[in-house]
């Protein structure tokens, strides 16, 4: 309610706001077909479904240039040397002609700089990696949304980890957000007030399945020097003391799937 200057009386000023009500009802068709067109892209597969390798493929880390040796009964390939500047060059261009749709200056360099400080606050901080792995779920579940680019890179990558650690383990919060203050300069109260927009554009949901967390845990624990099942724990992670929550929960779930399917030798 607002006041008329001229007469005095009162008014009601309508503004013009956006709704976010197709995310609440994601489980209809009309939800679904919605949030599909407002996105704009998907992982690939023509739906709504997250594949962790497709933003970020570990396995690509060589070059282009490569010389094939094609030997009696032999094929191989020898990587030449190439420094480290021009390795990041290559690597930045071939991902580039990959995902001609992300923002430009937004580069695969800068996208695992990011997720790499990530795993370095969560390990100073001594908190859960499976908090880190969310991060990273949720970091380029919103570069797939197109809301990330190379200004604001930092600053989502900081909010990804608040809103990981609020999911995973509350009490650990404060200390990743005073490591976020130390290391990337972003107060606090500036992470809070970009949470809602991420958190809407997650589409207000921050389950994850099991199976789009593992590839990112069990990458983030090799470069920790780490094991899943060191870190987890044996019979199922079912004694592990290192991952009561519900990232952990979900982990332990899947590898407790995986070994029951690998046959016994």
């Amino acid at each position: 309610i607002v006041g008329d200057e001229g007469g005095g009386g009162e008014g009601t000023l309508k503004l013009k706001g956006t709704s976010y009500g197709f995310l609440l009802r994601e489980g209809s068709r009309e939800g679904s077909r919605e949030r599909s067109s407002r996105e704009g892209h998907s992982s690939g597969d023509g739906g709504d479904a997250y594949d962790p390798y497709f933003l970020d493929d570990p396995a690509l880390q060589s070059g282009k240039e490569r010389m094939v040796l094609n030997l009696p009964g032999l094929v191989a390939s020898v990587l030449p040397y190439v420094r480290p500047r021009a390795l990041k060059a290559q690597l930045n261009e071939q991902w580039a002609l990959k995902h001609q749709w992300v923002s430009r200056g937004l580069t695969l360099s800068k996208i695992r700089a990011a997720k790499a400080s990530l795993l370095e606050w969560v390990l100073e901080a001594n908190c859960e990696v499976s908090t880190a792995a969310l991060a990273h779920v949720y970091f380029e579940r919103l570069v797939l949304r197109r809301v990330v680019n190379k200004a604001n890179r930092k600053l989502v990558a900081a909010v990804s980890l608040s809103l990981a650690a609020k999911w995973n383990e509350p009490e650990s919060l404060g200390t990743l957000l005073a490591a976020v203050e130390r290391h990337y300069s972003i107060p606090r109260a500036t992470v809070f007030r970009s949470e809602f927009s991420a958190y809407a554009e997650l589409a207000f949901d921050l389950r994850l399945e099991p199976g789009d967390i593992f590839p990112h845990f069990s990458r983030l624990l090799t470069q920790a020097e780490r094991t899943p099942h060191d870190y987890l724990g044996e019979a199922n992670c079912g004694v592990s003391s290192r991952v009561p929550r519900a990232a952990g929960g979900l982990l332990c779930e899947y590898m407790g799937q995986k070994r029951r399917k690998c046959p016994k030798k």
